[in-house]
């Protein structure tokens, strides 16, 4: 069972860069691609802890689930995206989803998370953009010819790709 939704962890990478941003409001992209690397990162390092180095973490990882979230990611033009969460995001029906109780029952998760978005949400949009079409996950589920873009990215090719970055 995933530790959370894509639309309850949206609404807390929203919250977080307001409060970094004097109040301002995060573009799509950066909200999609800050989804897609909460949830690569945090496969990859559970999966890590569980198989390669077991003494990876301070304190027992082995029963964290490796999905973060359930919702599917679907290879876009710009990346990954969480076409859930796109879709509430552009009819601004988000905030419906917000979970107060959202890391309470895995606090070790909430600081993980806060130190990706540390990094991610200080990373300009279109160089995120960058760094995901450099994933093989979703360079293997992209096809150019295409006319509409939503191939779903299996979740374990994610996860396995970062398990060693």
């Amino acid at each position: 069972m995933a530790i959370t939704t894509a639309k309850a962890l949206a609404v807390y990478i929203m919250d977080e860069y307001r409060r970094l941003n004097n109040g301002k409001e995060i573009s799509p992209l950066k909200l999609q691609k800050a989804l897609y690397f909460c949830f690569a990162y945090w496969g990859g390092f559970v999966r890590k802890g569980k198989t390669v180095n077991k003494n990876l973490s301070e304190i027992d990882i082995s029963n964290f689930d490796e999905e973060l979230f359930e919702e599917d990611i679907e290879a876009w033009v710009y990346g990954p995206v969480v076409p859930e969460v796109y879709k509430y995001y552009k009819q601004n029906d988000l905030e419906q989803f917000r979970d107060d109780k959202l890391f309470k029952k895995c606090n070790y998760a909430k600081n993980y998370i806060d130190g990706i978005l540390k990094e991610v949400l200080n990373t300009s949009d279109f160089t995120l953009v960058d760094i995901a079409h450099r994933d093989n996950s979703w360079k293997n589920n992209f096809d150019f010819k295409e006319m509409s873009h939503n191939n779903i990215i299996p979740k374990e090719e994610i996860i396995e790709e970062y398990v060693y970055k």
